[in-house]
């Protein structure tokens, strides 16, 4: 096993688990599981998919690296940039489709697969860089980015990112 095939591995993986990351919380509505998975439709809540699921990738990762015997350098500096950066180009491309065509399901999986891949792509180079002995720094960032998920799913902005179209509300919603 390499690390390419790893990485093509994690891309399935991650495509597959955003279906269920998706429906988690109708499955189990409880405070605990709104800290993880979506609560409602809204563009912010479907960040938790793309952040979370890579965050997970990375640990379904480094099993398989330790199995494998495979050498990678800045694990941690890779999962940091994959899940931050993969939800802020997510954004970045989606809100003018998202202002210009309104919601699309095949726009949103296909831009979701296609952010996937290029995440691990990213972090492919990341671990095939020099060590840069960086390690408690991005996991600092990934726990805040954590709490400014929990904190934004329970205490919503009012506007448009965190707006469910669908039960026209914000946050958490019975």
């Amino acid at each position: 096993m390499t690390i390419k095939k790893i990485k093509i591995i994690n891309v399935v993986f991650l495509f597959l688990l955003s279906f269920l990351w998706h429906f988690m919380y109708d499955l189990l509505p409880n405070n605990f599981f709104a800290l993880f998975f979506p609560v409602n439709e809204s563009i912010w809540e479907h960040m938790k998919i793309i952040y979370y699921c890579l965050l997970l990738s990375s640990v379904l990762e480094f099993i398989l690296y330790h199995k494998f015997k495979i050498k990678i350098n800045n694990f941690y500096i890779s999962s940091m940039v994959k899940s931050v950066l993969g939800v802020i180009i997510y954004l970045i491309i989606f809100i003018p489709i998202y202002k210009l065509i309104g919601e699309s399901m095949f726009v949103s999986i296909s831009l979701m697969l296609i952010v996937y891949a290029l995440m691990e792509f990213i972090s492919l180079k990341i671990l095939q860089s020099e060590e840069l002995n960086i390690n408690i720094l991005p996991v600092i960032i990934i726990v805040l980015g954590m709490i400014l998920f929990i904190i934004l799913t329970f205490y919503p902005v009012h506007n448009f990112l965190f707006f469910d179209n669908i039960k026209f509300g914000y946050g958490i919603l019975k």
